[in-house]
């Protein structure tokens, strides 16, 4: 098996070894404004055969109005294990690149005119998980932001509440310090020393949801300017992590940054 073929198999197995099961979740939308605009609770579930290379995943949701849709997918190592992430069953040009704790992106490798530009970061903790999400439509300007708050199926307690309007912004005055594990999107993996504070960039707008989940995008991608779409959760008092997206000057991804925080 050659390098690339590796970092692809890599990539695949550090999503699937932790996602696998059924996953019991609330989902929460919001306008650009922040203004609530639906939340409703969600099971996504997914099987793979013995070998990990046919995954099967099947996601139900569950309306307040009492509706209830449902949507299966089927993922194949040899169709959607790709050398710079693996595809999405439902979109070709989405790419997933993970981490080994199952924290990860399922994103559009650049930003081109007249195409919707989606986005979801996972961060991971054993068996809850949490990620944010957002869309732009075709002429760039964010449409809706998400939060999404799992934890595996049949667990007795989560941490999660069952609050769903933003929440004040908060400070976190801590220099915080950790480690920095990068994904190129030629699956190159490296890892760094870094520090982190909660100072957002100029030109990004901030979403304080429930839980201490904190989203930070742009209102606004416009092509060939670089930008960075970061979801935060502060996991407790002490650890905090972090999922960045960075796009450049084309507006093409460069890479993945999962940080991993404790304060002194």
């Amino acid at each position: 098996m050659n390098d690339q073929n590796l970092s692809s198999l890599q990539n695949w197995n550090a999503f699937w070894d932790y996602h696998l099961g059924a996953w019991d979740g609330q989902w929460t939308r919001y306008k650009p404004s922040g203004e609530l605009s639906e939340s409703f609770l969600s099971n996504r579930s997914f099987e793979s055969d013995p070998e990990k290379k046919i995954i099967n995943q099947f996601n139900q949701y569950f309306y307040n109005h009492g509706e209830h849709e449902e949507k299966r997918w089927t993922y194949s190592f040899k169709d959607h294990c790709k050398k710079d992430g693996f595809m999405h069953p439902a979109s070709d040009y989405m790419r997933g690149l993970s981490f080994r704790d199952g924290s990860a992106a399922w994103l559009v490798l650049q930003a081109k005119k007249e195409q919707y530009f989606p986005m979801e970061l996972f961060l991971t903790n054993k068996n809850v998980r949490c990620s944010v999400g957002m869309l732009y439509g075709v002429d760039g300007e964010l449409q809706r932001t998400a939060c999404i708050r799992e934890r595996r199926k049949d667990l007795d307690d989560s941490s999660w509440s069952n609050t769903s309007e933003l929440v004040p912004p908060w400070e976190n005055r801590n220099q915080w310090h950790g480690i920095t594990q990068i994904i190129d999107t030629d699956l190159t993996r490296s890892s760094i020393n870094t520090t982190f504070e909660m100072k957002p960039q100029t030109n990004e707008e901030e979403y304080f949801f429930p839980d201490n989940i904190v989203l930070r995008c742009p209102a606004r991608i416009t092509l060939n300017q670089k930008f960075t779409i970061t979801g935060i959760w502060l996991e407790s008092k002490n650890h905090l992590k972090t999922i960045k997206a960075f796009y450049g000057n084309d507006s093409k991804l460069i890479d993945v940054r999962f940080s991993i925080y404790n304060h002194k």
